[in-house]
């Protein structure tokens, strides 16, 4: 037997190396069989029996210890047993087989799996990862767009402040840091209630904080529009006006989570409506006061020429009576110089068209000056404008800036430094169409008129150039100098700005355009005596100055006929005007004014010389008239010698 069981350990050996199942089972069966008949026949030998074994093992079940053999012939026991070992091996190896080629699929359909779930992992892989990039796009998007709105609110003239639901500022742009006057770090966590700050209504009055559009924002819950406030802060008496809106965001319980507020500065906005409301005044003041001038002017025509009369040595007045005449001429005299100021405000142009020197006239002025105000006041002057020269009246200008230095010398009553200086500067086009003044674009001599006095008080600044506002007690200003002042600039198409700190002074600006002419020499009015000869028709509405107007061209030689509005003077010229060698004529009469009469006189006469004396009248009216060839004007009320020398001039041109 023992050689049976090492045939069999070599079988089992082999087989054990086998992983295919049928393999194992069909060498099996051979290998066994090849036992088998060998072991029969020795057991049949010794037994003197024969017999032909053949086994085949069977399989179909699963339990292999009941595995059996089929055989044809007798089988001793030992050999049965010996049989079933080998069956039991079989089965053990059989079972491992089945174990391995189960752990296989198990591998492959794990495998399978695990590669399905790896393609799923994949696709899902890939989504995530698609995800991730369109959400990193997304918040890139989100950084460009926050970048660029930070940027924007930066980069924006509109001051904004974020406040949260009580009031308190989360955030601020560049823009208010300047508005506010102060640092980023010291505005976060505060509240605009604090003392570096006031805040002002729209009249100028103060405005407690729970006005403030925060505040009314945060009591009342809901949005601000369009309010005017006006910021001042410690320690300056200039005001920052702003239009302010409040917007409230809100969560989802109805709180207010945060007060967005802008502020948009229209303090530049406010200076020109202010300069446009006192142009607009001053227009309406000029008419005004051009028209209650023209009426003194008239009067005084007539009581200076019936004066003038009285004078004529053969009236034999005695020396008590030209006393009184000469009272009464300088009275008149005094009064025509206030209708001359209430006049300027009626002109729209320039008063004169002559070069003049800016130096030339401070100088003449400084040097009054100098002569007149208090001696502490220590005057100084810089002259750094390479251009100089104006086109306008020296009069008016130098009574303009004597007027500035009268007015800065009564500002400093215990003296103090009175400066002026010039300097040249470019205005640009749109410049000149911003401010409510007649300017053209180009070279601009700027002048400065700087005192160290009182100031002005800000609630008086806006009302210094309206006609006969003064500060100054009664009887002690007209309040027409400053008005004059702003006049004449209007009239030399130039400008004039104001800036004053209270305890600080004044300064004023003027700004006139240079010219490049050069001034020509000017001329002394001098007395002269003349008579003449010839029909003068005289037309004025006045009786007086009809009257006085008479007997002074009577005296100077003239033969006079009267007219009392144009249509009676027109009639009179149709008649005689062959006759007729000069017409003086006033401008504003009833039924027809002396425009509308020079017109209708040139068309019957195209020779016919005409002068015009008024009270009051626009310059364009006359520059029309002066086209169409009118001989001379003369402003009412004049002196004799004025008359005289317009006569000889118009006679004598022809």
């Amino acid at each position: 037997m023992q050689e049976y069981t090492q045939e069999l350990f070599l079988l089992t050996t082999t087989l054990s190396q086998l992983n295919d199942r049928e393999g194992v089972i069909r060498l099996f069966n051979e290998g066994m069989n090849s036992i088998f008949k060998t072991v029969c026949f020795l057991w049949h030998s010794e037994k003197s029996g024969s017999g032909n074994i053949e086994m085949e093992v069977c399989t179909r079940k699963k339990n292999y210890g009941y595995l059996s053999c089929i055989t044809d012939g007798d089988i001793d026991p030992i050999n049965e047993n010996f049989i079933h070992n080998a069956v039991q091996i079989l089965a053990t190896l059989l079972e491992k087989i089945d174990q391995e080629s189960n752990l296989q699929q198990l591998v492959e359909d794990r495998t399978a799996e695990l590669i399905l779930v790896n393609k799923d992992l994949e696709k899902t892989n890939k989504s995530l990862q698609e995800q991730i990039e369109a959400h990193t796009q997304t918040l890139e998007t989100l950084r460009k767009s926050e970048e660029k709105y930070k940027s924007l609110i930066d980069k924006i003239q509109t001051a904004i402040i974020l406040h949260d639901g009580k009031g308190i500022i989360t955030d601020t742009n560049p823009m208010a840091i300047t508005l506010m006057g102060c640092r980023e770090e010291t505005l976060k966590g505060t509240t605009l209630d604090s003392d570096e700050r006031s805040f002002l209504r729209d009249d100028g009055s103060s405005m407690p904080y729970s006005e403030f559009p925060i505040a009314r924002v945060l009591s009342r819950k809901e949005a601000v529009r369009n309010q005017v406030v006006g910021i001042r802060h410690a320690g300056k008496n200039e005001t920052v006006w702003t239009l302010v809106n409040a917007e409230p965001e809100f969560d989802g319980k109805g709180v207010i989570s945060q007060v967005i507020v802008s502020f948009f500065d229209i303090t530049k906005l406010r200076k020109m409506d202010d300069l446009l409301r006192q142009s607009q005044k001053m227009d309406a003041i000029g008419q005004l006061a051009g028209g209650v001038a023209h009426d003194f002017n008239n009067m005084l025509s007539g009581i200076i020429g019936a004066s003038q009369l009285l004078q004529n040595p053969e009236r034999q007045l005695d020396e008590a009576g030209l006393k009184y005449v000469s009272i009464i001429l300088d009275a008149s005299n005094q009064a025509a110089q206030l209708t001359k100021k209430l006049l300027t405000f009626g002109r729209k142009t320039e008063i004169s068209s002559k070069p003049v020197s800016i130096h030339t006239i401070i100088h003449d002025t400084t040097s009054l000056l100098e002569r007149t105000i208090d001696k502490r006041i220590r005057i100084s002057v810089s002259e750094d404008a390479e251009q100089s020269i104006v086109l306008g009246d020296n009069a008016a200008l130098q009574n303009s800036l004597l007027n500035l230095g009268i007015n800065a010398s009564q500002a400093m009553p215990e003296g103090g430094t009175l400066h002026i200086g010039t300097s040249n500067i470019f205005l640009n086009d749109k410049y000149c169409q911003t401010v409510p003044f007649n300017m053209a674009p180009g070279n601009y001599i700027k002048i400065e008129i700087r005192d160290s006095g009182v100031g002005i008080s800000p609630e008086n600044i806006s009302k210094i150039f309206d006609p006969f506002f003064t500060t100054k007690e009664q009887g002690k200003g007209t309040g027409l100098g400053l008005s004059t002042v702003y006049a004449t600039v209007q009239n030399h198409h130039g400008a004039i700005n104001i800036y004053s700190e209270p305890a600080v002074g004044t300064v004023f600006y003027i700004y006139l355009p240079c010219s490049e002419d050069e001034p020509g020499a000017s001329s002394q009015s001098e007395e002269i005596s003349y008579s003449g000869s010839g029909l003068v028709l005289l037309v004025d509405d006045e009786e007086l100055i009809r009257a006085t107007g008479r007997e002074t061209l009577k005296e100077m030689g003239f033969s006079v006929i009267l007219a009392e509005n144009g249509i009676e003077a027109v009639k009179i010229f149709k008649e005689k005007h062959l006759k007729i060698d000069l017409v003086i004529m006033d401008m504003l009469m009833p039924g027809m004014n002396g425009s509308d009469a020079f017109f209708q006189m040139k068309a019957i006469d195209s020779h016919c010389r005409v002068i015009i004396s008024s009270g009051f009248t626009k310059d364009e009216n006359l520059r029309e008239m002066k086209e169409s060839g009118l001989s001379g004007f003369i402003q009412k009320p004049f002196k004799r010698n004025e008359l005289q020398r317009l006569l000889s001039n118009t006679l004598n041109s022809h």
